[in-house]
């Protein structure tokens, strides 16, 4: 095989995976900043919950994915960095908060540290993801999906479980970690890449879509659900079969999160790509301004009033400029800076990675 064609079949499957994180990560910004206002727009609470059954299982299955360099050599930076990710996040969310409120007496972020309702729990549960992961590895891989699987869907059980310590969503969220560890992205690529793969996974992506739109109406309050951050009580009558219900959904994340990765492209995409490699920046800075957006400079009231008939596509124009703006190198190098610890960090070293 000619040198110029085995270099030129990594670098694609490379992008592949930033194309999808790309994806991925902008998703998450749609959903926070649109979420707390899509009352105007029905229609968009299908979307939502669309968006809720793979975005983050497929974000977390990819950090898996490319986390077994960390765990096999034990590095305990990258644990630390991640929780880095964690305290900075949280930080920068209260901070935002206190400055729109004009209460500098507020309650400080240490006084509540391992209790978390937001966006910031993904930090911390990367952090025991990890943990986890380099404390289990000696066992069989088939097995600990099993026992997982089964914790997650038996978690919603107990009243107690929710906020503290994101216990809920690290035990929910933790098989899609595991999978992720477990296989091999050539692995993943052999089975996706063929076209009747791609064909079969905008079917399925298309027909779950108009599923949700069809019967958003049914859908709807099992929103919250598909988060995880608390017990099955928040279900009501349907409690009794909360862990069925999650067992659906662990059947439909990683359906669709296999769906999602074929149809993703495997070459590189101008932006898309470097956007892909930058998505930590992202993670951490984008919620701030959106609380800005919610309290401070109410978007939804300007753009109900510039675009009334646009109002979904608005939002997604938005949405995309909050990632590109992210995305640029002043705020990856400063994300950087945060999370990286000056003693221990190497000139090939960036933190917890690009999430």
């Amino acid at each position: 095989m000619p040198v110029e064609a085995s270099s030129a079949r990594p670098q694609g499957r490379l992008a592949k995976w930033d194309n999808l994180k790309a994806v991925l990560i902008f998703l998450v910004v749609f959903a926070h900043l649109f979420r707390r206002v899509n009352g105007e727009r029905p229609i968009m609470e299908g979307v939502f919950f669309f968006i809720y059954l793979f975005h983050m299982p497929a974000f977390i299955f990819v950090s898996g994915l490319f986390s077994k360099n960390a765990v096999k050599k034990r590095n305990y930076d990258r644990v630390f960095s991640f929780f880095l990710v964690y305290l900075v996040t949280k930080f920068l969310i209260w901070f935002m908060q206190l400055l729109l409120k004009e209460d500098f007496v507020s309650e400080m972020p240490y006084t509540n540290l391992f209790r978390e309702t937001g966006v910031a729990w993904y930090g911390l549960a990367m952090c025991v993801f990890l943990l986890m992961t380099m404390f289990l590895e000696r066992y069989r891989i088939p097995n600990l999906m099993v026992v997982f699987i089964a914790l997650g869907c038996l978690a919603g059980y107990c009243k107690d479980v929710g906020s503290v310590g994101s216990v809920s969503r690290i035990l929910v969220f933790y098989p899609f970690f595991l999978a992720g560890y477990a296989l091999e992205p050539k692995q993943i690529l052999r089975v996706t890449e063929h076209w009747y793969s791609r064909v079969l996974s905008v079917v399925v992506l298309a027909v779950t879509c108009w599923l949700c739109l069809q019967y958003r109406e049914i859908l709807t309050p099992y929103t919250e659900f598909l988060k995880s951050k608390s017990s099955f009580i928040d279900l009501g009558e349907m409690a009794p079969y909360g862990g069925l219900l999650r067992l659906a959904f662990y059947g439909v994340a990683f359906l669709l999160t296999f769906c999602l990765i074929a149809v993703i492209p495997n070459f590189h995409i101008p932006v898309v790509s470097t956007v892909g490699q930058r998505t930590l920046p992202i993670y951490m800075f984008h919620y701030p301004l959106v609380s800005y957006f919610y309290k401070g400079f109410v978007l939804k009231d300007w753009v109900l009033a510039n675009f009334p008939d646009l109002y979904g596509p608005a939002y997604a124009v938005i949405s995309l400029l909050i990632v590109l703006l992210f995305a640029a190198k002043p705020f990856d190098w400063l994300a950087t800076k945060l999370t990286v610890l000056p003693l221990n960090a190497t000139p090939q070293q960036k933190g917890p990675g690009d999430l």
